[in-house]
């Protein structure tokens, strides 16, 4: 059998299984939280504004998506932190996402597109029932399609932690997957330990519990963008580098982020530029090879950062003060960490190489490279 027709017939079972999973009701159809609960503020709503290069920039991001890509050029409304307390709520804990009144809450999930996307929902997993009638409960996770995935950690999930902390004073319950990485463990309770009233309860991904009381709290984010207001990310930033006792006196550098080692999305001339890089005192660096603290430390003392897209530029989170050049393919262009970089206030620039083959690897143009590397350092 070729490996085509075998695909088709995958996607034919697939489809008729996830037909069969609607009507018995296991994948459940969804709604929103307006005019539902009640909603406390802790911050108003603001638009963020743009520079021309920037609007250029993310224009060209929502075109390689055939404008699926919300356009930010033409505004980005950062929506106010909130949060909702809802009574008799059904928690999924295989996703962290809630139903009410048998309906899933978008609002839970991020957004629709998220949950469409979310593994958890297209595998059949066994729900066990559970109830919990007293007590305060809530949630800062979404979707175990991304158990390890350190940007919807960071920039998706854990910013949510910080509304908890300045609005909840009763108290409450954090559910959160037993299975999740240390990193997630260890960040969460150093960034709540000072906050009593909040306690976490470690659960495994096979339970759908009735809550009789439930706090929801909103997402910082907004689909498809890495932004965080001012105040979050001093919040994480801080108390990520203390949780990490990350040493604040070393000597600055400069980085360069190598993907030579993934599976897809690799620079194909890579080996061609880095010995430019290296005349201007970069050095190449694989994250994956570091644990955690390291890899926070390693981007804490990273006065420059260039890098493929992909993951591991979360880690601009914690660099002190950092350049940031984001190397794209120009097939599929991503603006999330343009609009982390924006809500630090680092300096970027993206640089667009060719469309990229089916696995994404791709070239850049070195001339544009040479050109960024004497504008910003003249004297390599």
């Amino acid at each position: 059998m070729s490996a085509s027709l075998t695909t088709i017939i995958k996607r034919k079972l697939n489809s008729a299984f996830y037909v069969a999973l609607r009507l018995v009701n296991y994948i459940p159809y969804y709604t929103y939280l307006h005019g539902r609960g009640e909603k406390i503020n802790l911050t108003e709503e603001y638009e963020l504004t743009f520079t021309p290069e920037e609007k250029v920039f993310l224009k060209s991001c929502a075109a390689s998506y055939n404008y699926f890509d919300p356009d930010y050029a033409l505004g980005h409304r950062q929506k106010e932190l909130s949060l909702y307390k809802l009574k008799n709520v059904t928690y999924l804990s295989n996703t962290g996402v809630i139903k009410l009144d048998d309906k899933l809450i978008v609002e839970s999930g991020l957004s629709v597109d998220r949950i469409t996307r979310c593994k958890a929902f297209r595998d059949f997993t066994v729900m066990l029932p559970l109830r919990y009638s007293t007590g305060i409960y809530t949630t800062i996770q979404h979707s175990h399609w991304a158990d390890n995935n350190i940007s919807l950690w960071f920039i998706d999930s854990l910013p949510r932690a910080y509304i908890l902390a300045n609005t909840v004073k009763e108290p409450v319950t954090l559910l959160m997957w037993s299975g999740a990485p240390d990193y997630q463990k260890h960040t969460l309770e150093y960034l709540l330990k000072d906050y009593s009233q909040i306690k976490i309860k470690y659960i495994p991904k096979h339970y759908k519990i009735q809550i009789a009381n439930f706090y929801l709290p909103s997402f910082v984010t907004s689909s498809f963008s890495g932004y965080l207001p001012p105040q979050v990310t001093k919040w994480l930033r801080e108390g990520i580098w203390n949780s990490y006792s990350i040493i604040r006196s070393n000597p600055k550098h400069r980085i360069y982020v190598s993907r030579s080692k993934a599976r897809f999305r690799r620079v194909t001339n890579e080996a061609d530029f880095i010995p430019l890089l290296e005349q201007y005192h970069f050095k190449v660096v694989w994250p994956e090879e570091l644990n955690y603290k390291q890899q926070v430390q390693l981007f804490y003392d990273a006065e420059a950062i260039i890098s493929p897209h992909g993951a591991g530029l979360t880690n601009l989170l914690f660099a002190e003060q950092s350049k940031v050049v984001e190397l794209h393919p120009s097939k599929i262009m991503k603006g999330r960490y343009m609009l982390l970089s924006k809500g630090l206030d680092f300096d970027y620039t993206p640089i667009i190489g060719s469309k990229g083959d089916s696995i994404e690897d791709f070239s850049i143009p070195l001339d544009v490279l040479e050109s960024w590397l004497q504008e910003n350092y003249p004297t390599p």
